[in-house]
């Protein structure tokens, strides 16, 4: 069994990514506004009407003279975008406009703003007071000198109001932002979990295993109550199987004992010998399955002490080399120590299985591998040939009751070896996996069982503890 742990990025993410994206887009977009208000863009605007108004009176004048600019002034008044103006001779005498005071208004060369704090008359100056202006003044020909004055208090006031949305406009976006990122990070999270409790279930068939219901408002967590009820049935209906399977084993194991006792009591014949070893097949099989059963209850946990691993295999090893030598077979190992808590008659028989099927189906003058180390975190058993081997499709499938590739229909067996192991592997928390030509020689097939290393607690454990 090949182990895969696949986590993806899911839409969800996507989703809140592009959210999140929209959010600043629309956050730089807003700070680009304030940044376009903070530089008195409209001030410059105002600055440049007025110096346009002033450019227009000075032309006026120059073509049809001061009568004409005069009478243009007086048309004028009314007019909501000139707001003050006044026009004086070289000697200070008003001529036209709508503010006196405009005219004797005293400000730096270099500063046109000017804050009126001081109220002034409505007949002089109507609509002044406590405001900022803005003042540009020209002397034209003949002394005569253009004031203008314009209001820009309430472009003030606008440029603080967006500044001041700004800046809300940019804390409401970047909550939004951060919201919509955490949603997507806390959805995808939970769908990565999701897949990974599901891609354990598809690779190692426990049907123990369900998902993690954090809370009940969301979806997800229904669909993990669904998903998790669905298992359930799944579980339930698969035991029902078994259960059937090994009712069936058990019931008929006693009729077959019988009726192969009363076949040893006929004479001696061909046909006898024939249902005899037919009645041993059958019989096999049912033992082989009632084996499976009951390794497949935990109860064998119930004796579990510490065993030597290495011995295990060395004495498989022992028994099957005779055999081995007997089919022309290289067989080679590299067998070290290592100590953990099972049960010595599953194991040796487990490994006892996988020998026996590499020598069965590797065929003559093939090479037989078998290695027993200890790495960092496991125990690792290996057991690898040269011979024919197997197509991947199958290894999926190996593990399973009564299954045989194509290749071995032609050889003994029932299907029962693997699932054995399989049962055993499951029984001490090992896994297992197939590996293809594990000794390079082009072709063959390498099954290795991984047993987790015991915690110092685990160790300390008193043998006849249930694990």
């Amino acid at each position: 069994m090949i182990a895969i742990g696949t986590f993806t990025r899911s839409s969800s993410f996507r989703v809140g990514a592009l959210i999140t994206l929209l959010s600043g887009a629309a956050m730089a977009f807003i700070i680009y506004l304030w940044s376009v208000t903070n530089k008195d863009i409209l001030i410059d605007e105002a600055r440049n009407a007025a110096l346009a108004q002033l450019w227009a009176y000075d032309a006026v004048y120059e073509r049809s003279g001061q009568a004409a600019m005069v009478g243009l002034v007086d048309d004028n008044l009314d007019n909501e975008l000139m707001n003050w103006i006044a026009i004086t001779d070289k000697d200070g005498t008003f001529l036209a406009g709508n503010s006196r005071p405009l005219a004797d208004l005293t400000f730096d060369s270099d500063a046109d703003i000017v804050k009126i704090s001081s109220p002034l008359t409505t007949v002089d100056a109507p609509g002044w007071g406590n405001k900022a202006v803005l003042v540009r003044r020209d002397t034209i020909a003949d002394g005569i000198t253009v004031t203008v004055a314009r209001d820009i208090d309430e472009l003030y006031s606008a440029q603080r109001l967006s500044r001041s949305l700004s800046w809300v406009f940019i804390a409401i976006l970047g909550v939004i932002s951060g919201l919509s990122l955490g949603v997507a990070l806390y959805v995808v999270n939970r769908i990565n979990r999701m897949s990974a409790t599901a891609d354990t279930i598809m690779q190692t068939g426990n049907l123990n295993e369900r998902l993690d219901i954090d809370s009940n408002w969301d979806d997800l967590s229904k669909l993990a109550l669904v998903f998790n009820k669905m298992l359930d049935k799944i579980e339930s209906s698969v035991q029902n199987i078994k259960s059937v399977t090994d009712n069936i084993a058990h019931d008929l194991r006693t009729p077959l004992s019988r009726l192969r006792s009363k076949v040893d009591d006929l004479p001696d014949s061909h046909l006898k010998q024939a249902a005899l070893s037919e009645t041993d097949v059958l019989l096999g099989m049912f033992n082989g399955l009632l084996r499976i059963a009951d390794i497949e209850s935990k109860r064998q946990r119930q004796g579990f002490e510490e065993v030597s691993l290495g011995d295990i295999v060395r004495d498989v090893v022992d028994l099957y080399e005779p055999y081995i030598e007997e089919k022309h077979m290289r067989l080679s190992f590299d067998i070290q120590p290592a100590t953990l808590r099972g049960d010595r008659n599953l194991l040796f028989q487990a490994f006892a299985n996988l020998i026996d099927n590499a020598v069965k189906y590797a065929g003559e003058n093939a090479q037989i591998r078998v290695t027993a180390k200890e790495s960092e975190s496991r125990y690792i058993v290996s057991i690898d040939d040269s011979g024919e081997g197997l197509d991947v499709h199958h290894f999926d499938r190996l593990d399973r009751r009564f299954y045989r590739a194509q290749e071995s229909r032609t050889s003994s067996g029932n299907g029962l070896g693997l699932s054995m192991v399989k049962a055993v592997a499951d029984l001490h928390d090992a896994s297992i996996f197939y590996v293809p030509d594990p000794l390079m020689a082009g072709s063959g097939l390498g099954i290795t069982m991984t047993f987790e290393k015991p915690s110092v607690a685990e160790i300390g454990e008193p043998s006849s503890g249930a694990a």
